[in-house]
């Protein structure tokens, strides 16, 4: 008898697990898939971004030398604004323009100016 009742929980189980199992699953593979597609169409955002910037410095970087950076310092022209900024915010080159704009980027994302310059190599 014992058997029998241990067999029936089993089914039991088995007729109340399998759908929510398979439930389970068809939703955390579309959680997965969104959170790739999110994941890639940010990436996508992000590298805009910054080739934008990388235009930026190189179109004007005698402006952009002129308003951001006081004294000699690391040239704009070849590397991202927020790379350049955090190379001459760690050389304490910038004008108060310069460290405004720098303070406002790490506002948005703390030490941003700081990580462009060391993944650029500056």
């Amino acid at each position: 008898m014992k058997k029998i009742l241990t067999i029936l929980a089993l089914v039991a189980l088995a007729i109340l697990f399998i759908p929510f199992g398979m439930v389970y699953s068809v939703l955390s593979s579309l959680w997965w898939m969104v959170k790739s597609t999110l994941k890639a169409i940010w990436e996508e955002i992000y590298n805009l971004f910054r080739s934008l910037s990388k235009i930026v410095s190189v179109a004007s970087a005698k402006l952009l030398r002129k308003l951001l950076i006081q004294r000699e310092g690391i040239p704009f022209g070849t590397h991202s604004v927020s790379a350049v900024l955090g190379a001459n915010q760690r050389e304490k080159t910038l004008s108060r323009l310069g460290e405004w704009l720098a303070n406002t980027l790490d506002g948005l994302d703390p030490a941003h100016c700081v990580r462009a310059s060391e993944s650029a190599g500056l």
